[in-house]
């Protein structure tokens, strides 16, 4: 359940995302909406078909949930809109994230299991952006991938 702070975020989120639309022409219905209603709520790291299947999970009225073509291109319109970018590709396999308040963040990438982490370094950042300069590149944006085995793929593989 949302708390008061987390409704208020959430109704923020959306009026902004709902300006950008108006910004640029496109419209704003009540589908749409919908599905970047549900988008705040999931909160984490998505596979847009797992989104599909979550959204269907918690329609109160199946009728009136959006449908699967709907939540795709919603999710590519945020994509172009910077509110969803894609984190992980392998094979056909898209994992996305959904930054409603763009902060620098990184993710650790187990290629065992495929368990995704964030972590926040501030130093990172700013050491990417120092290279830059020294090297006479203007700076635009960065991303971080680190891949390696999680520690419980580590473990399970050191018991066996």
């Amino acid at each position: 359940m949302l708390t008061p702070a987390d409704k208020k975020e959430k109704r923020k989120i959306l009026g902004e995302i709902k300006e950008k639309l108006k910004e640029r022409g496109l419209k704003i219905t009540e589908a749409r909406l919908k599905v970047i209603s549900y988008l705040i709520d999931y909160g984490k790291h998505f596979e847009i078909e797992d989104l599909v299947i979550w959204i269907r999970e918690r329609c109160k009225d199946y009728r009136n949930c959006p449908s699967r073509p709907t939540v795709y291109r919603t999710v590519k319109l945020l994509e172009d809109l910077g509110y969803v970018k894609p984190v992980l590709k392998q094979g056909n396999k898209t994992v996305y994230e959904f930054l409603p308040i763009e902060r620098e963040h990184y993710h650790l990438l187990c290629l065992s299991c495929g368990k995704l982490v964030e972590f926040e370094e501030p130093f990172v950042g700013k050491i990417v952006r120092e290279v830059a300069q020294k090297k006479g590149f203007k700076y635009l944006h960065h991303h971080l991938e680190v891949w390696g085995i999680c520690q419980d793929c580590l473990k399970r593989k050191k018991e066996n």
